[in-house]
């Protein structure tokens, strides 16, 4: 009885109490359910289909291509900022001539897409290589392999590719200044390396 007497008293405090209840409540399980479904978007949001090949045209150049596709099953759109391919071949363990640049290409922010909500995306390259040092040394490493009683080619060089994609969940681009590990949630990473699949 009293505290009904009470609650009749201060009807307009208890009223603002339950209300803003209510409201942290919602909130907080809105915020529960968006995180749930950010790290689920994480996990899901991936490479696939990588393909690649190395080939001598009739003209006698050496064209190597790649392709590979970014699978989106996710509810959220994927905003890219940076996408970048490269392939090389590895001459040795060490020393500054080890890693042969074969090709390369980066889109930046200015020119990356958007992967739509339930979507894939393919990207597909090609490069002519034509640059003289770039084959000098290529074919170097071919002599030296068969010299040791190796056998290979210009196309059947152990081209490795990578490519990475840096982008956003399109609901939350953003640079978080204070709350850094926001971005970490927000941002998406994926990376391809050939060796990994070789």
């Amino acid at each position: 009885m009293r505290l009904w007497k009470s609650v009749r008293r201060h009807w307009f405090s208890v009223m603002l109490y339950t209300a803003f209840s209510v409201f942290f409540l919602a909130a907080s399980l809105l915020s529960a359910a968006t995180y749930v479904h950010v790290v689920d978007a994480h996990e899901r949001i991936h490479l696939e289909e990588a393909s690649h090949s190395a080939s001598i045209l009739p003209n006698g150049t050496l064209l190597i291509t790649f392709s590979i596709e970014i699978a989106n099953p996710t509810r959220y759109d994927v905003s890219l900022y940076t996408v970048s391919w490269e392939a090389v071949v590895f001459n040795g363990t060490s020393g500054p001539t080890w890693i042969i640049p074969v090709a390369s290409e980066y889109r930046g922010s200015s020119e990356s897409p958007l992967v739509p909500a339930g979507s894939d995306m393919a990207f597909s390259y090609s490069s002519h290589v034509t640059d003289p040092l770039t084959l000098h040394r290529l074919k170097g490493y071919i002599n030296y392999t068969v010299s040791q009683g190796g056998s290979v080619t210009l196309e059947t060089l152990p081209y490795v590719h990578g490519f990475t994609a840096y982008g956003w969940l399109g609901d939350f681009e953003h640079e978080y200044l204070r709350e850094f590990y926001l971005n970490d949630l927000a941002r998406i990473t994926l990376d391809y390396d050939s060796r990994w699949y070789a």
